[in-house]
């Protein structure tokens, strides 16, 4: 799913939303905080193999938080398009 790639597994355990078997992998985390969105890369999760569910572990996610808040400097910069469905309904 979403860039994620293959790692070592060494364990497995139980997805909380759909039961499936979850696995080791590095994903692309994107982290909405105020107005701006951040992407993270090889992000290391728990990968559900049924429902696709990514779960982070806490150190990661604090580690995530505290980049942002951290203020560091990116790797890159990207644009992103914004559009609003109602608008392109109307059209």
């Amino acid at each position: 799913m979403y860039g994620e790639k293959e790692v070592t597994v060494s364990r497995k355990t139980t997805c909380a939303e759909c039961g499936g078997t979850l696995a080791a992998r590095t994903s692309t985390h994107s982290q909405p905080w105020d107005t701006e969105l951040y992407r993270f890369e090889d992000v290391p999760a728990h990968v559900c193999e049924q429902c696709g569910r990514v779960w982070l572990s806490a150190e990661v996610s604090q580690r995530i938080d505290a980049t942002i808040r951290g203020g560091g400097k990116p790797k890159k910069y990207e644009k992103v398009p914004v559009f609003s469905l109602a608008d392109l309904v109307k059209a």
